[in-house]
């Protein structure tokens, strides 16, 4: 139930940027800033190096 609340508190987080709203359009415009992939990839290489290390020290305690 911990990882499902989790998940949902990570897409609630995430969402107002998927709703960006594109300037061509006429609509109010919301700026949001470009990532990179390496950037990308280096914030998800950094978000594994943490779980990993929480899990591996959760399996030593345990």
């Amino acid at each position: 139930m911990n990882k499902f609340i989790f998940g949902v508190m990570a897409f609630f987080a995430s969402a107002p940027a998927a709703f960006a709203i594109d300037c061509q359009t006429g609509a109010e415009c919301v700026r949001v800033p470009e990532i990179s992939a390496l950037e990308g990839m280096a914030a998800v290489a950094a978000l594994s190096a943490v779980m990993l290390l929480v899990w591996e020290r959760r399996r030593r305690a345990g």
